[in-house]
């Protein structure tokens, strides 16, 4: 992988620019003619979700993610990353609050608060980095990151965004004629109102280093943001096979 501040070495002279969307990553925030956003999905098929008959979000009518598709040949596919501490605490923090009386409520990404009744933040904490506890949506529970990769391995984007550096990533991007604008009306959450990390006590600390060792160490995170102060990310030789779940 190179890390980096400037995308000089990859051709956006291209007919299609694809955006991967990883949850909680302020993907709604870039605007731009030139983005083709494709929504939540996998790259690769058969991901498992769970449905709204079993509790899941309302809008979940079927237990399986689509398959992205890329049909514009000569295209770019660009992905923004975030810290998984405070990824983690959006993905809690997300929509309404938990109702009380066990009616459903869209709280946290993808109701999973709902899904799995948890009643704080630490309950979410410690049931994602329990290797045993089945979480709504596996393949994000298994590497958080996992929706980049395909069936061959291969990091399927060109360019990966760190999101602690989205505006000064917006910069460099719209040099290369992305023409992004960011979205005035990007969704944040009402219930998140202090800093990540100040939801966070050393055991919930002390967890997700354990849980999400690769995601911070491959993309150069702890607990307190990014270690590296590059925007960008060309994933090249990257690769992660999901289905024995090994990051190469």
């Amino acid at each position: 992988m190179i890390f980096t501040k400037d995308i000089k070495d990859i051709d956006t002279n291209v007919n299609a620019i694809y955006f991967i969307h990883i949850p909680k990553t302020s993907g709604t925030a870039l605007q731009s003619s030139r983005i083709k956003k494709l929504g939540h999905a996998f790259n690769i098929q058969g991901v498992y979700r769970t449905p709204d008959s079993l509790g899941g979000w309302r809008g979940y009518k079927t237990s399986v993610w689509r398959k992205y598709s890329y049909p514009i040949k000569n295209n770019l596919k660009i992905t923004i990353i975030r810290n998984p501490f405070d990824l983690l605490c959006s993905y809690y923090f997300h929509g309404s609050k938990l109702n009380t009386n066990g009616k459903y409520c869209d709280s946290g990404w993808a109701s999973v608060n709902y899904t799995h009744q948890f009643k704080s933040f630490k309950e979410f904490i410690i049931a994602y980095c329990n290797p045993t506890f089945k979480w709504h949506h596996p393949l994000l529970k298994q590497f958080l990151f996992s929706q980049l990769f395909d069936e061959n391995n291969n990091c399927v984007p060109n360019i990966i965004i760190k999101y602690e550096y989205l505006n000064k990533a917006i910069e460099v991007l719209n040099k290369n004629n992305f023409k992004i604008i960011k979205n005035r009306h990007t969704r944040i959450s009402t219930n998140k109102k202090k800093h990540y990390t100040e939801y966070y006590d050393k055991e919930m600390i002390n967890l997700v280093y354990k849980k999400c060792k690769r995601e911070l160490e491959t993309f150069k995170y702890n607990f307190n943001g990014s270690v590296d102060d590059n925007y960008f990310i060309l994933p090249k030789d990257l690769k992660y096979n999901i289905k024995n779940d090994q990051l190469y």
